[in-house]
């Protein structure tokens, strides 16, 4: 399917969403894969798509926008993107469970754990909204992986970016950019990549992560249906990757996807948030929240594929 004609891009992401949004027949019923409703749609028709075709429309508008805005003189050189750094912030005054569970990562996990990797910032002149991994966890220096974290309170349920649909389509965007960056990187990054050890990649895991909450569509209905999804970007990555080991292609990445979930034992509270705010680093209730927090993510599971 050719990609759709799009007005000129003001970042290197411009019309991936509406990509999507096609590519699922979304945009003829006037939803958008950020809305739960298209969720709900998707999982009880269980369509049979093309995960390569998918794949390769997205690939293709990531590098259609760049020349696009090399064209136009936007062009930029990210300074910050895909830098390696943690961002420990934490605030009393932070609401989103997702956000609170992101920083406790962060700063109870080993420098291996790094959050808020930018992913597609300062491509461009323009202004840009912030587009981010999650969580990034370094196996090795050629091993990594990216995790789309989605957290909702005990009895919340998932609204339009809770999904798995959005949250899946999140972490693919983010590798197939990873991608992109690490092909042209002598371009984007001439000084060199010192910063940005995710360059180095020739395997990575792109994960997503939530409470399982975020699964459930209701507890009347049941489970979000998500096995087809799941057969869907895994299929398209392979192929994905068969392309680039037929191509001797270098500076590929090889792809692995999955769903996966927080133990149903993991509770992240308001005092608990208050109390990693509040204590010292290193004093006893400081580390029995790391320890909580270490314990959750070395049990994380696959998700049940219904």
């Amino acid at each position: 399917m050719p990609l759709i004609k799009a007005t000129p891009p003001n970042n290197i992401v411009a019309s991936l969403d509406k990509d999507i949004d096609v590519f699922f027949g979304l945009d003829k019923i006037g939803l958008s894969h950020q809305n739960k409703r298209a969720c709900v749609r998707l999982c009880g028709e269980q369509p049979t798509k093309d995960g390569a075709e998918l794949v390769s429309q997205l690939l293709d508008r990531i590098a259609q926008n760049r020349s696009s805005l090399t064209e136009l003189g936007k062009a930029a050189r990210g300074k910050e993107m895909w830098r390696w750094k943690k961002n420990r912030k934490l605030r009393l005054a932070t609401t989103s469970l997702e956000v609170r569970v992101e920083r406790a990562i962060a700063c109870s996990l080993n420098d291996d754990w790094v959050n808020q990797v930018p992913a597609a910032s300062g491509l461009t002149k323009a202004r840009e909204g912030r587009r981010s991994v999650d969580i990034i966890h370094r196996h090795n220096a050629r091993e990594f992986t990216f995790i789309e974290l989605k957290a909702l309170r005990p009895g919340e349920r998932p609204i339009g970016q809770q999904t798995p649909l959005f949250a899946a389509m999140e972490v693919l965007k983010y590798g197939l950019l990873l991608l992109f960056c690490k092909k042209n990187r002598d371009v984007l990054f001439p000084s060199g990549i010192e910063r940005r050890p995710i360059l180095n990649a020739n395997r990575v895991h792109l994960e997503v992560l939530m409470t399982p909450n975020c699964y459930l569509r209701s507890v009347k209905k049941g489970p979000f249906h998500i096995g087809w999804l799941n057969r869907l970007v895994t299929d398209g990555l392979n192929e994905l990757n068969e392309y680039q080991k037929l191509t001797n292609c270098e500076s590929g990445v090889q792809f692995e996807f999955s769903f996966k979930v927080l133990p149903r034992s993991f509770v992240w509270g308001d005092e608990d948030h208050e109390s990693l705010v509040t204590n010292p680093e290193g004093s006893l209730r400081w580390n029995k929240l790391r320890d909580r927090i270490v314990e959750a993510i070395e049990k994380r599971e696959l998700a049940l594929l219904l």
